[in-house]
């Protein structure tokens, strides 16, 4: 994963395999062209993806996208599912199909 800013007041930018995530923008590429996600989705890939290489517990998660709410774990599951989808990711654990 490379992750990129040209100027340091503006939010890097990360990308991996055929995809750029724009956190400012709020804006996901796969070779150019814009994946639609829900925003807890979107959110939620922020979050990995500045963790990459680190185990990111379920409560943790919980906390950063909800800090006001009670939300249980099946709306996070959700959001993982979804984002497994939108970036090609199938049960086997294959990636950017």
């Amino acid at each position: 994963m490379r992750h990129t800013t040209a100027d340091p007041q503006v939010e890097e930018t990360y990308q991996f395999g055929p995809f750029l995530l724009d956190p400012g923008a709020h804006l996901l590429l796969r070779q150019g062209v814009p994946v639609p996600l829900p925003p807890k989705a979107f959110d939620t890939l922020i979050v990995l993806v500045r963790e990459r290489g680190r185990l990111v517990a379920k409560d943790r998660l919980l906390r950063e996208l909800w800090p006001d709410s009670f939300v249980e774990q099946n709306n996070l599951n959700q959001y993982i599912s979804t984002l497994r989808k939108a970036l090609g990711e199938n049960g086997n654990g294959c990636k950017y199909n």
